[in-house]
């Protein structure tokens, strides 16, 4: 079953706000001996055709903070030249270094990039005047709107409703968010508090996340699952809800079994080594491929979901 294409609002031509929704996958980087393999990294696109609106470059899920601007910006571009494939897609711009999210913008906007996904600065501890500054900043040379990366377990920075309120209030550009923020209620929150379009951001917490109102979902079900996801997104956007509950059970011994632990990029390249799509699980350090026990726990919750269809 197909997922729904990336919904623009009324069409919304070139300059103006886009509403970017449904499923879009932050997409892993693939290596082969310490360098991208764009071979797989194609096959990746290839088999999420069909089944998502669009997907995310740049995520954690593809090792961004381990990537040279060349190679994010390679990825960028190989991403957008199958977007006939693959519908809308999502780059991630956030560096702590503004001057290097300046290069990620001028390519962005060079590739036609249909939103910017920005994240809080981490290291320095961060006020909510700094991140409406530096917000601010990049809207002010963004060639696409802006999408809030809302993830405290990685920017060490835990932003309530009210910042987020703040912050799109002050930057205008700023129209999306993911929250991966496990807090159950917040996806609701936002919804009533804003107009932001609201993406669920953690498979740990997506059932929950999708029946509060969200938007669309930039996590990694789609890769691993893809028409399955297709389906639970196409079923609730129906009003389908027990069914797509029905559809998305089959998924939660993986979810929960497999992605709830800090490996989680190792075990997406696992399963995806497993299924053909990847040549090589390799990461780049300080990460490391899954050892034996850990990979046979994964790989069986992977094959979990194929016994409970």
């Amino acid at each position: 079953m197909s997922a729904t294409p990336a919904s623009h609002a009324n069409g919304a031509a070139a300059g103006e706000a886009r509403r970017v929704t449904g499923l879009l996958p932050p997409l892993l980087t693939p290596f082969k001996d310490g360098a991208v393999d764009f071979e797989s990294f194609g096959r990746v696109l290839d088999d999420l055709a069909g089944h998502v609106a669009g997907v995310l470059v740049g995520g954690s899920v593809g090792e961004v903070p381990s990537l040279t601007l060349d190679e994010r910006i390679a990825l960028l571009r190989a991403a957008c030249g199958r977007r006939d494939l693959v519908g809308a897609v999502a780059f991630s711009i956030g560096d702590n270094s503004i001057e290097h999210s300046r290069r990620l913008l001028d390519a962005a906007g060079e590739a036609g990039a249909d939103l910017l996904v920005v994240s809080v600065p981490n290291y320095f501890a961060n006020s909510r005047d700094g991140l409406i500054a530096h917000f601010g900043e990049i809207a002010a040379e963004a060639p696409a709107d802006l999408c809030l990366y809302d993830n405290p377990a990685a920017n060490h920075t835990p932003l309530s409703v009210a910042d987020v309120v703040a912050i799109a209030a002050a930057v205008p550009r700023l129209t999306h968010v993911k929250v991966t923020d496990t807090a159950l209620e917040k996806v609701a929150e936002l919804k009533e508090a804003t107009g932001l379009t609201v993406h669920a951001g953690d498979d740990a917490v997506l059932w929950h996340q999708f029946t509060r109102g969200a938007d669309g979902a930039m996590v990694a079900l789609p890769m691993v699952y893809p028409a399955r996801a297709a389906e639970v997104w196409s079923l609730l956007r129906a009003g389908r809800t027990e069914d797509a509950y029905a559809a998305y059970r089959p998924a939660t011994p993986f979810l929960h079994g497999a992605l709830g632990g800090r490996d989680y990029v190792a075990v997406i390249k696992a399963v995806l080594l497993e299924r053909g799509l990847i040549d090589s699980d390799e990461l780049r350090l300080p990460l490391t491929p899954l050892g034996g026990a850990r990979r046979r726990e994964v790989l069986e919750a992977f094959a979990a979901e194929a016994a409970l269809r």
